[in-house]
């Protein structure tokens, strides 16, 4: 649960300061600085493919697909 609260966090996070702010609360709460990076950098690709509206907003784009997805 503390990761799905970190990820939301990070998600939420607009500026440099609200990034860097959200990514030491993530670690707070236990994620690993690897696991962070690797969100964040999944969180600007779908951004940057979503530039015509708010991506914040559009939690269906923004959801990451799961291992147990993969299955199906």
């Amino acid at each position: 649960m503390s990761h799905e609260i970190a990820k939301l966090l990070l998600e939420h996070a607009e500026t440099f300061l609200e990034r860097t702010e959200a990514i030491k609360s993530a670690l707070s709460l236990g994620m690993p600085l690897a696991e962070i990076e690797e969100y964040l950098d999944w969180l600007d690709s779908v951004r940057s493919t979503n530039k015509g509206g708010d991506a914040n907003r559009s939690s269906n784009k923004l959801r990451r697909p799961r291992k147990d997805d993969e299955d199906e």
